[in-house]
């Protein structure tokens, strides 16, 4: 024989199911901001800082950048793209009177900033002997330099005891200088070459060899 339920527990068990239903939907959306607060936690902006002093609206990011200066020292050569120096030694060159990088005989050379600077000829010919102690050599006449040799004091031989004629073959080494008036007085020019003036250069030997 079957019990029929009082008809009071029946409305009593309804209200409890009235009464949990809300609390249940609460408890989900709790649970589902916790979940949507965590996923916002992990995946938070990981962007540059925002600089407070800009305008509202304005991302203003500060990059700085660092360049590396980086020293080549290159071994180069000394000679290389360096000028002549003045007082430097001439290399002999034959056939050639070097003041430095120049050659005397060149034509139209200019050696008025060359003046004292050591000179230095290889196996160059004489042209002419104008006197005793003086004689040009050069390639050809008109492309020539005079050339003194030291006075010569011997005592009873006053002229120096190098003789060279038209013809030989010369190698020295001296300095050089300008013809002045007492030049000119001290040398007893012959007439072949009167053309020789003030101003113009010659050699003051300091040594000489005859090439054979």
């Amino acid at each position: 024989m079957t019990q029929t339920p009082p008809h009071g527990a029946t409305r009593v068990a309804e209200d409890d199911k009235r009464t949990l239903w809300p609390w249940l939907l609460l408890a989900a959306l709790i649970a589902a901001l916790l979940v949507w607060w965590l996923v916002a936690a992990l995946t938070g902006d990981d962007d540059a800082d925002v600089d407070t002093d800009a305008a509202p609206g304005t991302t203003t990011t500060e990059v700085t950048e660092t360049t590396e200066a980086t020293e080549t020292t290159t071994e180069a050569d000394p000679t290389d793209g360096a000028p002549a120096s003045p007082t430097a030694a001439a290399v002999a060159v034959p056939g050639a009177v070097l003041v430095g990088d120049l050659d005397a005989l060149a034509p139209d050379v200019d050696l008025s900033a060359n003046l004292d600077q050591p000179v230095e000829a290889d196996t160059v010919q004489v042209q002419e002997v104008v006197a005793d102690e003086a004689f040009y050599v050069g390639p050809e006449a008109g492309q020539t330099i005079l050339v003194r040799l030291q006075s010569f004091a011997g005592g009873d031989a006053p002229e120096s005891p190098f003789e060279v004629e038209a013809g030989d073959t010369v190698s020295f080494t001296g300095a050089l200088q300008q013809v002045d008036d007492e030049f000119l007085s001290e040398l007893r020019l012959y007439d072949a070459s009167e053309e020789l003036t003030t101003g113009d250069f010659y050699v003051q030997v300091e040594d000489i060899t005859l090439a054979q």
